[in-house]
């Protein structure tokens, strides 16, 4: 029941919080039984602890930040069930300055790979060098191998440019030993790229594959922008060499009376509005927000401040994450 007597105030919506219980229940193959298998959670408010079978795999504090959890050395397979069991604490308030929203608000995803394969987050792509006549493409591609054993390990790396042509291939060939991690840098050209602006927000995507004796064992998709910029003290913001005026706007991550659970229409929707308005940048006050949101300012030509904290490890309302600070800022700033 909504109350103005709650302690969250009307910034938490004049909600009471709470502690909130979720918990699912499904079946694998036989077959996934080789697979690693995990879940990722884009967003849980906050507080949360997840279980499953019966198994406590972690719990974090930070009710913005996206994270993942290792299932598979606790999974069963065939006709027996799994269980996987969320707890969320919301119970402390206030604790934000603005509506929160409480407990699972983004998606969650189980994500199915073989022992080798691109790590989460696994492929940063930079622009070092962007001229009219071709551009440098820079991608860092992250590896894990989860078995005992060591892999040699071919990666190749297709660009494809806004209108799903190929454009580029690159291959790089390594080794990986068993139960650990690399990084793998690639260099590539495309020719007369087609530059992301917010006028015209041009995406090419990387399609990348880890081969073992020509076997695909996984693919990773990228999506990204070719841009130069520049920040000039005394010229300004400098978009592939032409000068640009920022418009942003500070954008809550919640959705009006919608509330603040997902919804990627919505997101569109308050992003078109802002177009209209001559708006060409976002701050995502004040914490990360839903990966949708990304996604959808990369389409639409939207620049971004993507902001990691509201409350460091000063307080602005009593049960805030000031009082996680010290112990998780450096986890969430990494996953961030």
């Amino acid at each position: 029941e909504f109350s103005a007597g709650h302690p969250a105030t009307a910034g938490g919506g004049a909600l009471p919080g709470g502690i909130g219980w979720y918990r699912k229940t499904f079946t694998l193959d036989a077959k996934d039984q080789e697979k690693m298998i995990y879940i990722d959670f884009d967003g849980v408010y906050r507080n949360s602890k997840v279980w499953i079978n019966g198994h406590l795999l972690g719990e974090r504090p930070y009710g913005y930040i996206s994270f993942r959890y290792d299932l598979t050395p606790y999974l069963r397979f065939g006709k027996e069930e799994n269980q996987i069991a969320v707890r969320v604490d919301n119970s402390r308030q206030p604790n934000s300055r603005w509506y929160s929203g409480s407990g699972i608000y983004r998606n969650v995803w189980m994500v199915k790979t073989t022992g080798i394969h691109v790590s989460q987050w696994g492929t940063y792509i930079t622009t070092p060098a962007v001229r009219e006549e071709k551009s440098e493409i820079q991608i860092a591609v992250s590896l894990e191998n989860n078995t005992g054993n060591k892999g040699n390990i071919t990666l190749i790396t297709d660009i494809y440019d806004p209108f799903n042509t190929k454009v580029g291939t690159v291959i790089a060939d390594t080794s990986l030993d068993g139960n650990s991690s690399l990084t793998v840098t690639e260099r590539l050209e495309i020719k007369k790229p087609q530059l992301w602006s917010v006028k015209t927000p041009s995406l090419y995507t990387a399609v990348t594959r880890v081969q073992i004796n020509l076997k695909d064992m996984d693919e990773y998709r990228t999506v990204f922008g070719i841009r130069d910029f520049l920040f000039d003290s005394a010229k300004g913001f400098f978009l592939n060499g032409e000068p640009l005026k920022i418009n942003g706007v500070c954008n809550h991550h919640y959705l009006g009376c919608l509330g603040a659970a997902v919804n990627t229409r919505a997101l569109e929707r308050q992003l078109e509005i802002l177009k209209g308005m001559g708006c060409n940048a976002i701050r995502t006050s004040h914490n990360p927000p839903a990966p949708e949101l990304l996604d959808l300012c990369d389409r639409m030509g939207f620049i971004v401040m993507d902001e990691a904290f509201d409350m460091w490890k000063k307080n602005k309302t009593p049960f805030d994450y000031g009082l996680n600070w010290d112990e998780w800022h450096e986890r969430d700033l990494k996953d961030f």
